[in-house]
């Protein structure tokens, strides 16, 4: 009965923290990437004029929408370097998109009247090594490869190089921290050579939930050349991933309940044995081989049940106590404990679990061993 107590309450445990990790990681994506992205369907890059803004807001439903240059770029420090995705965004972005609320240092501000500034993700600012002063500006050079130019014959000559004033840290998870710098998106153009091109167009909604019925809306004003991702679809590898760790870790945790079943069988083996001259009592004021057999099972079911009860009440009292107190931190994380998320579905499906895989598992066994020796028992009382 303990050890099925056990299991219950570790797979409990172990959902709830894996869908803690899932609506973190939702959570954290949801401040960068925006719920529907415009891209092309092949390349990198389309006109800027393909799609308006107005034909994009007519559909309803959508709060925004801001027009980005992506590309890779090799960024200098002083005598450090580092390779990063360079992430123009028009005017628009500031007042729609939540990153401003994870700046880890310094200030959100992509220009003023005189300059345009960058936003440096933490990795990235790690890489170079680079101080955020109070008293003078961060200047840091980023340079992008000029198309049609070979870097083995132009050398130097093959770059683009603009400098730019640092004006923030921002920190979101370390994928994306040491991936981007944010910067405007008239720099972008500039230094990607791209005055008439886009990258993308992203898209920000009233309620993010409504991202699927948008996107068919969407689909209907497409032109050729270009489609729509979901949030889901630009991160799917991590969302798959995680939810493959979920899953197998249950199914590990259901193969020793199985085990644990044997435990269970081991126990009523014993009292099948012990409880002969019972049974043979039982034979004689009645009761056939059927009916010791419904007192076993119904024994082997309610030993599954009390045991699923007291996991269920023993998991979901740690999963409190981890929401309450943050019984497991954890350091240097965007979160001071280990997130816990109790779904009532992963509840409900891990008691039908436990409790049906128990009794049929008992149920059957337990026939065959009533059959093994209460029936001897009925025959002869040794």
């Amino acid at each position: 009965m303990l050890v099925v107590a056990f299991i219950t309450a570790a797979m409990i445990c172990v959902l709830s923290a894996f869908n803690g990790i899932d609506e973190l990681v939702k959570d954290l994506f949801a401040n960068f990437d925006t719920p529907l992205t415009i891209i092309p369907s092949e390349g990198k890059s389309f006109p800027d004029s393909l799609l308006t803004d107005q034909a994009i807001m007519n559909l309803g439903g959508i709060r925004g929408v801001s027009r980005v240059i992506e590309e890779d770029a090799w960024l200098t420090y002083v005598d450090h370097n580092a390779v990063a995705t360079v992430k123009g965004v028009d005017e628009n972005y500031l007042s729609l998109s939540p990153i401003d609320s994870m700046v880890y240092e310094g200030d959100f501000l992509l220009e003023d009247k005189n300059y345009f500034y960058a936003v440096v993700g933490l990795g990235v600012r790690s890489e170079l090594y680079m101080p955020l002063y109070d008293y003078a500006p961060t200047v840091m050079n980023v340079n992008a490869p000029i198309r049609g130019r070979k870097l083995s014959r132009y050398k130097e000559n093959a770059f683009n190089r603009e400098a730019i004033n640092v004006s923030g840290i921002f920190s979101v998870n370390a994928e994306l921290d040491g991936k981007y710098v944010i910067v405007p998106l008239a720099f972008a153009r500039k230094l990607f050579e791209m005055e008439n091109d886009i990258s993308s167009i992203e898209i920000f909604l009233e309620n993010d939930d409504e991202s699927e019925a948008v996107k068919t809306k969407l689909s209907s004003i497409l032109p050729q050349g270009l489609k729509i991702e979901t949030r889901y679809e630009k991160n799917a590898l991590v969302y798959k991933t995680n939810a493959s760790e979920k899953w197998a870790t249950f199914l590990i945790l259901l193969f020793i309940l199985l085990i644990a079943c044997f435990n269970i069988i081991a126990s009523l083996t014993m009292l099948i044995i012990e409880k002969k001259k019972d049974i043979f009592t039982l034979n004689s004021m009645g009761i056939d081989a059927s009916g010791v057999e419904r007192i076993f099972v119904y024994e082997g079911i309610l030993i599954n049940l009390i045991g699923a009860v007291l996991g269920l009440i023993l998991g979901l009292g740690l999963c409190y106590a981890q929401l309450k107190f943050g019984l497991i931190g954890l350091e240097g994380a965007m979160v001071d404990a280990y997130p816990v998320s109790i779904h009532a579905i992963d509840v409900v499906g891990i008691l039908l679990t436990v409790v049906l895989m128990g009794s049929l598992f008992s149920a059957t066994l337990v026939r065959l061993l009533v059959r093994r020796f209460a029936s001897n028992a009925m025959m002869k009382v040794e």
